[in-house]
């Protein structure tokens, strides 16, 4: 037996590559150079007003400029580094420099992990949990990535360097929790975390230089902050939610519906919770002295819990998929205090028993996410064809963005293969659309039809007028093919409707017309940072 479970060593390890290759894999093919959502006004807007501005002040209003409810200092520095570096903008860039966060956090629980059991099949559980398709819609959206998933990266940095013995160590480790507190909203929650491990280290010199940085850090973040106002629940409604959502942050990794209010999550946070509470009073709080690496997991653990009471209070939801990353760094937390309890002798048999369980959970993943994430492209690049060739005035608030970066000099998010595809495609009259089904109703426009052999998978719903085209991702179910759409989102004009193939750079008419009598408003603003602040 134990000579089976040796030879299952490089097995577990071939697994873990192969999951780790496949994430990347995914991760660089689907990285896209086209803004999503709060790209253009947390980054593109910052990036615009930057350059423009001409003190130094002025420079760090806006590097430090809140948005919503976060102060997202660490991902402005990053834009930064990619101009000075690259000349550009681009989201792509972004999108791998904040992936590397999860990498990062992952590297350093393995590397705990492997301290503390001096086994390497003790990392791949920590793989399996960590390296997840689950995480695809923060890895590859550039805002989230370097915000969420970033603020758990370099929280952890902080928490490690602070745990170590060596000054100068420490003082790094002050200035990773100074990023990590401008990070995001959740950032502050570093400082009490690291209070209580200086307050554990007997040092008052310690105590006293992160009380001070701390003080300093939180003061200089809430300096003229604004309370959103957005929310749709009041605060006290989410007091009262705070118990259920802070379970349902820690158990969200359990949580694969995403949506309304489950009660998976909620169970799963409670086992998380008191699955750690077992292993921290097994091991006592005495030996967290002892032990640099005991102490890192409660610090994680702790900030994950803080970070979990931050959003519960500011948010009342758990459902969130950037929300996840959370619910991960506390169970490798809570994996990793596992491993301390483990006996020598049956460590082999129950790391194989964890990894398979682990493994299962990554397939189910990989199972749940894996269309989402294939459908990733398509709706990227129909947003940005919408945004380049849309029927509204010829200064679209995208447009605006645009140039104003070329006449800053900087090199624009941008993706031509795509728009000049689009636009050198031909009209195909003598080809049709299998089975196809048009529901018209009063505010919503469907159509349906079945798969066929010669006709390729990626397809888009083209509404065109004489001014423009609003272009809408296809999704496929089984053998079907369907876009469904609302007439709110169309400017006001009469559209021909055809089935855009890029593939075969061709359109397909579906011979049908939509007559829209009103305007909407752009979901882009015009405006600057699209908020209530001052600029």
């Amino acid at each position: 037996m134990s000579a089976v479970l040796k030879h299952s060593r490089p097995i577990w390890l071939l697994v873990a590559m192969c999951c780790i290759a496949t994430l990347v894999f995914f991760l660089f093919d689907a990285a896209l150079d086209i803004p999503f959502i709060d790209d253009y006004n947390a980054l593109l807007d910052f990036i615009i007003q930057y350059l423009r501005a001409d003190s130094i002040e002025e420079k760090l209003h806006f590097i430090f400029r809140q948005h919503n409810e976060h102060r997202i200092v660490y991902a402005r520095l990053v834009v930064l580094l990619d101009y000075y570096v690259f000349g550009c903008t681009n989201l792509r860039h972004l999108i791998l420099m904040g992936s590397a966060s999860l990498f990062l956090m992952t590297g350093i629980f393995c590397v705990e992990a492997y301290k503390s059991c001096k086994n390497i099949l003790a990392i791949v559980p920590i793989i399996l949990l960590s390296l997840h398709f689950q995480h695809m819609g923060s890895l590859l959206w550039a805002t989230s990535s370097l915000q969420n998933l970033a603020v758990i990266a370099l929280a952890c940095v902080a928490i490690w360097l602070m745990t170590r013995s060596n000054v100068f160590i420490n003082c790094i480790g002050i200035v990773f929790a100074f990023l990590t507190t401008f990070a995001s909203g959740t950032g502050p929650m570093i400082w009490p975390v690291l209070f209580l491990i200086a307050i554990t280290s007997r040092s008052m010199a310690k105590c006293l230089v992160t009380l001070l940085s701390g003080t300093a850090s939180v003061s200089l973040y809430f300096y003229s902050y604004h309370l959103p106002t957005s929310g749709n629940t009041s605060i006290s409604e989410n007091l009262v939610k705070m118990p259920q959502a802070i379970l349902g942050v820690i158990g969200g990794t359990f949580d694969i519906q995403e949506e309304g209010t489950q009660l998976i999550p909620i169970i799963a946070g409670f086992m998380v919770i008191s699955t750690f509470n077992f292993c921290l009073g097994r091991t006592g709080l005495r030996a967290l002295r002892r032990d640099p690496g005991s102490l890192f997991l409660v610090g994680v653990f702790l900030f994950g819990l803080l970070s979990a009471i931050a959003i519960s209070f500011g948010r009342g939801s758990y459902v969130e998929n950037r929300y996840k990353v959370i619910s991960t760094l506390c169970l490798l937390a809570t994996y990793n205090m596992v491993l301390l309890q483990l006996s020598r002798r049956h460590m082999d048999l129950c790391l194989n028993l964890i990894s398979m369980a682990c493994l299962s959970l990554w397939l189910v993943f990989f199972w749940r996410y894996y269309p989402e994430m294939l459908e990733y492209k398509t709706v990227r690049k129909a947003d940005y064809l919408s945004l380049k060739n849309s029927p509204q005035d010829l200064l679209t608030p995208f447009q605006q963005r645009m140039n104003a970066l070329e006449e800053l000099g900087v090199k624009s998010p941008d993706n031509p293969l795509i728009q000049n595809t689009f636009l050198s495609s031909m009209q195909r009259d003598n080809v049709s659309l299998p089975s196809l089904k048009i529901l018209k109703r009063k505010h919503k426009y469907a159509v349906k039809w079945q798969g066929d052999p010669g006709l390729p998978e990626e397809s888009y719903l083209v509404l065109r007028s004489e001014k423009g085209s609003f272009v809408f991702p296809v999704r496929k179910e089984l053998n079907q093919f369907s876009a469904s759409i609302l007439y709110d989102w169309l400017q006001k004009g009469r559209y021909t409707v055809s089935v855009y193939l890029p593939d075969q750079t061709s359109f397909i008419s579906i011979q049908d017309t939509i007559v829209v009598d009103k305007n909407v408003k752009p979901w882009l603003s015009s405006t600057w940072f699209n908020d209530a602040y001052a600029p």
